[in-house]
């Protein structure tokens, strides 16, 4: 029994181990308890090696009782608990334990001068000669568990298969420490004769935590079960290969931010990938993505619009604008002219046009111009209004709002398209 337990011992203590045995002394193997027997106590002073926080992960402690002799020479092998644990244990010089994760955020603080492992598998691209260009080796760290999942995501898309989040791990304060990445093939289809994709495929990623509240890679599997897809087409078919990298999604953001249509943000991004083919993701998915930020603009834009109004009627005491909200206090339409289109309008506000012939690309608002024409048949701005949709009681708010603003001027004449 002794001669077994001690071979899953590390080689130093072996040999501690048999030397104790050569000089004769007494040497027992405690198996399963954090502290000695009662009787084992009595014989001779002892020492109890094994881990110091097993009591903690609910695992036996495995340990060596030794004569007094040894206790000199175990010392120099192993370092001493802390006082306030059960029993006179210690932990093996060189014990590699896992990290125990307490109450952590959720990733890790953003560092500008932080290097994030996309950025360094490029960097190091040159000089690996297999010409893979994402590399998930062992090691590798990310600041959160999305930026790893986009990191292994790009490497997928190279090699010819898909992803998804697999097992995860929750500590004792219900805070996630570990967490796969695995193929789109792992695990059993759900019923059998289906045309189901999955064939327990075990390639992965095993992500666990670092002390700084990241994660890393502990684990890679690149074996797979199944074939590779080898051309572009199949492999956007792939559902991780519909998502969008995090990456790609500030891209788009900025592009938007600056105007730029669907159709241009698309060849833009197909530029990078070398042509439109290899995009991995699909104009659905870009489209989707699009109506999503807008959504989360909406808000921010209402406010800048308010601001830029301030701003004008800071530089131009004249400028008045009123609002129209719904139920739910959404902007319905807004309507707003300047000092000088009022000042026009009281000398040439007797016929006026009014057209909706502008809708906006992110909101498809219709934009109309209250415009009229002064003494040099020079067409005078007399105001600008956004609707929501092209109603007559919209229109009606318009004019009766429009009249206010002209100080209760009526115009004579009013053309428009019908």
């Amino acid at each position: 029994m002794a001669a077994v337990f001690f071979g899953d011992l590390e080689p130093s203590l072996q040999a501690l181990l048999a030397q104790v045995r050569s000089d004769g002394g007494e040497v027992e193997a405690v198996v399963g308890c954090s502290t000695l027997p009662e009787d084992a106590a009595a014989d001779a002073p002892t020492v109890v090696v094994g881990d110091s926080n097993s009591t903690e992960s609910g695992n036996s402690v495995v340990g060596a009782k030794c004569t007094a002799d040894a206790v000199e020479e175990l010392q120099a092998e192993v370092s001493v608990a802390e006082a306030g644990d059960v029993g006179e244990r210690a932990v093996v010089s060189g014990w590699k334990m896992r990290h125990r994760v307490g109450k952590a955020p959720p990733e890790r603080k953003l560092n500008s001068a932080h290097i994030t492992a996309l950025e360094r598998t490029l960097q190091d691209f040159p000089t690996r000669a297999n010409g893979e260009v994402i590399v998930p080796e062992v090691g590798v760290t990310f600041d959160s568990i999305g930026e790893a999942y986009d990191f292994y995501n790009l490497y997928s898309w190279e090699r010819g298969f898909g992803v998804r989040y697999g097992k995860s791990r929750l500590n004792v304060d219900r805070v996630k420490c570990m967490q796969e990445i695995v193929c789109g093939c792992s695990g059993k289809p759900r019923a059998t004769n289906s045309h189901s994709t999955r064939c327990l495929c075990p390639a992965l990623i095993r992500l666990l935590r670092s002390k700084d509240n990241g994660w890393y890679i502990c684990e890679h599997r690149d074996i797979h079960s199944h074939d590779l897809s080898a051309s572009f087409g199949e492999r956007v078919h792939w559902p991780s290969h519909k998502h969008i990298d995090s990456y790609t999604k500030d891209l788009v953001k900025q592009l938007r931010e600056n105007n730029v249509n669907l159709g241009k943000v698309y060849s833009i991004i197909g530029s990078f990938f070398g042509k439109m083919e290899n995009i991995p993701f699909t104009k659905r998915a870009l489209k989707t993505l699009c109506g999503k930020i807008s959504s989360e603009q909406v808000d921010d834009d209402v406010r800048k619009t308010i601001e830029v109004f301030l701003e004008m009627g800071a530089a131009d005491p004249e400028f008045t604008y009123s609002v129209q909200v719904d139920d739910d206090s959404r902007i319905m339409n807004l309507l707003w002219t300047t000092g000088k289109g009022r000042a026009q309008y009281h000398y040439f506000g007797d016929a006026i046009t009014f057209d909706t012939t502008y809708r906006t690309n992110v909101y498809d608002m219709p934009f109309g111009l209250i415009v009229g024409v002064n003494s040099h048949f020079q067409s005078a701005i007399f105001g600008g209004v956004l609707l929501r949709e092209e109603k007559v009681e919209n229109f009606e708010w318009v004019f009766r709002e429009f009249v206010k603003m002209m100080s209760g001027k009526n115009p004579v004449t009013i053309l428009t398209r019908d």
